[in-house]
């Protein structure tokens, strides 16, 4: 066990490294004359909160370097925190990604490939343990299918190079499936994506990255989005340097001191996240699949929702209770909370979230350069930044503030120094 006093000083020093990383890029908010990759046309206020939160964010999750868009009407505020960063660096957008392999499908639909009924068997002959799944089952997230990564999440950070066969995780999946009433109660499970992915090439013959950068990122404008090679463990160009701390049972061991994650194999997460974008990459994304680019007439199934909390269901599986409305919902391939639509994920290195309101407009996308706090962490902080904008006038009616959500982040924070006065030993 390390003293605490050495605890101190290493958490001490990520702060100053955070404090340091904000300094060097976050003072142009409501400035003009904003860095490469970077745009500030929102109020100057909003944007000074806005690098108020981030730079606490930051410290609170151990990150020395982030990215954020905020996008109001005609006005964004697109910022890069931390050395060598800026609005246009590339991240790797973990499961804030992953809706754009539900887009592929929904462009397959239209054409008439598949149909969101079809049996993913049918394609898939040689896999066993997928009977009766359909495609709409796979975004819409009720298939029954567990999710792979429960048993070997510590792996992804402490072995972040290791090469993963996209069966070998499909496996992990099925061995613990299928959940309860498949059909019928949502259980958010990256298994979903990985076999969707699967199935689409083999349906086509094509590969995955090939069929996203021709219908997918190059019509809803994501120049710079790229699937990336799975054997290939680094990103070319201007990115977040990965952080984490060692991990044991899904929780940081502070103890250990957090390290670099500069490698990173996207193969652990496959067509669940692997995409490499941008935070405007992300937003563009978001606001053509909820705006009918994808999808012909089925385009209208990406608002359809159901609720994201399962009710109790007697023995032939009629519910015997009503969920939690405030749980929030499910739609294709995407959550909904309050007026927003969006997902937040994590790969080895990095959180990102991004979130979009499809009535007003208003979309938000943030990601973090240390993956150790979780996808909960930046979600949250993703919908204070949110509620920043509201409060400024600049955003959708919301049923939560920037205080309630700096609570909760403030509840989250990972391997934080003791209170001053607190034994050391």
């Amino acid at each position: 066990m390390i003293p605490r006093l050495a605890q101190r000083t290493r958490f001490a020093a990520v702060a100053l490294l955070a404090t340091a990383a904000l300094g060097l890029t976050a003072c142009t908010g409501g400035s003009a004359a904003a860095p490469s990759g970077d745009v500030a046309t929102l109020d100057q206020g909003l944007s000074t909160s806005i690098d108020d939160a981030i730079a606490t964010a930051m410290q609170q999750s151990g990150s020395t370097q982030a990215v954020v868009g905020v996008w109001s009407g005609d006005n964004a505020y697109v910022h890069g925190y931390g050395d060598g960063v800026d609005g246009s660096s590339l991240i790797r957008g973990a499961q804030a990604t992953q809706p754009v392999m539900c887009a592929l499908l929904l462009d397959f639909v239209a054409d008439g490939t598949v149909t969101l009924d079809r049996l993913v068997e049918k394609d898939l002959t040689r896999q066993s343990g997928i009977d009766e799944v359909t495609y709409d089952q796979l975004c819409g997230m009720t298939s029954g299918l567990a999710d792979y990564k429960a048993t070997i999440a510590d792996v992804f950070v402490n072995n972040p190079t290791r090469p993963w066969p996209e069966q070998e995780l499909i496996a992990q999946g099925l061995a613990g499936s299928p959940l309860p009433w498949p059909g019928r109660d949502v259980n958010v499970s990256d298994t979903n994506a990985l076999v969707l992915s699967r199935a689409l090439h083999v349906k086509t013959g094509e590969a995955i990255s090939d069929l996203l950068k021709a219908r997918v990122f190059e019509p809803a404008g994501m120049g710079s989005s790229y699937f990336p090679g799975l054997t290939s463990t680094s990103i070319s160009g201007d990115t977040l340097s990965g952080l984490a701390y060692p991990s044991s049972g899904g929780a940081p061991v502070c103890e250990a001191g957090v390290a670099e994650k500069p490698d990173v194999s996207p193969s652990m997460l496959g067509g669940a996240g692997a995409t490499v974008t941008t935070v405007t990459d992300l937003k563009n994304f978001y606001e053509h699949y909820f705006d009918g680019t994808f999808g012909g007439k089925s385009a209208q199934r990406v608002t359809e929702t159901v609720p994201l909390q399962n009710p109790e269901r007697d023995a032939d599986g009629n519910p015997t209770s009503e969920p939690d409305a405030a749980a929030g919902e499910w739609a294709f391939g995407t959550e909904k909370i309050g007026p927003f639509f969006g997902r937040s994920g994590a790969i080895t290195g990095t959180l990102t979230a991004a979130y979009h309101d499809p009535e007003s407009g208003f979309s938000v996308v943030v990601a973090l350069n240390n993956s150790s706090a979780g996808a909960a962490f930046v979600k949250t902080l993703a919908f204070e930044l949110a509620a920043l904008a509201t409060e400024a006038g600049a955003g959708p009616e919301l049923t939560w503030t920037a205080a309630q959500q700096a609570e909760l982040l403030a509840a989250a924070a990972i391997c934080q120094a003791p209170p001053e006065g607190e034994a050391t030993e």
